[in-house]
């Protein structure tokens, strides 16, 4: 399947190397452009396999999509958008544009927590289980329906680094792929 991954992190730069292990096409990658010299994980990684990277600071501008944006993105052919960590809002040109839709991760157990820093509300309402989201994107804020959730018990000392390296992380990208 040709696949479009847009985010960032270890987190997307896993699950690019995964999807590519699992024989998928990576027909482009789109980023955060880089901070004070230093290219995201994920950016660097397609750049050493000879993968498109992009890297827009903004995809629209007074509420519409950058035509250059769309038409470059168009241009890759992708079946399926995979989102699997993006913090930029992505016009609906682009989330709607593959046959196959958008798929997006989310650290939470939709639709308790929404939006950001939804690992720490997880521990600041105390929830005894988290766990993750994975979710067909819409024009809503997480509001797409859902494709897979799993869940963990919340550890009574649970930080945000140990629910995220022991859970989200791992299985996320497991979920994902």
């Amino acid at each position: 399947m040709k696949i479009a991954v847009i985010g960032q992190s270890l987190f997307g730069q896993e699950v690019y190397c995964h999807l590519r292990k699992e024989g998928h096409e990576v027909v482009g990658v789109f980023t955060v452009p880089d901070k004070d010299g230093k290219a995201d994980p994920l950016g660097l990684e397609a750049e050493k396999d000879g993968v498109p990277v992009f890297k827009y600071s903004r995809w629209r501008a007074k509420g519409q999509a950058l035509p250059d944006v769309v038409a470059k993105y168009q241009a890759l052919g992708a079946e399926l958008n995979v989102l699997p960590f993006c913090s930029q809002f992505i016009p609906m040109e682009i989330i709607s544009a593959p046959r196959h839709g958008s798929i997006i991760y989310h650290p939470s157990l939709l639709p308790r927590h929404r939006g950001a820093s939804a690992i720490n509300w997880t521990l600041i309402h105390g929830d005894k289980k988290g766990g993750f989201s994975i979710f067909w994107a819409d024009d809503g804020l997480d509001t797409g329906d859902l494709l897979l959730q799993k869940e963990c018990e919340v550890l009574p000392d649970d930080t945000v680094s140990t629910l995220y390296n022991r859970f989200l992380f791992p299985e996320g990208i497991k979920g994902m792929v």
